[in-house]
């Protein structure tokens, strides 16, 4: 799967592709606390 990341210019912020799930441990829990980084900043944009 690709997850793509687009700001509130429109434009692509990030492109993530693959699945780390929950069987993935700390590859988990580390895209789990960048992905939440990346919404907050996103969502922070004006």
């Amino acid at each position: 799967p690709t997850t793509i990341f687009i700001n509130k210019k429109g434009e692509i912020s990030k492109v993530h592709t693959g699945y780390n799930g929950p069987a993935t441990g700390v590859h988990y829990e580390a895209y789990k606390n960048e992905f939440n980084v990346l919404i907050e900043k996103l969502l922070a944009e004006k």
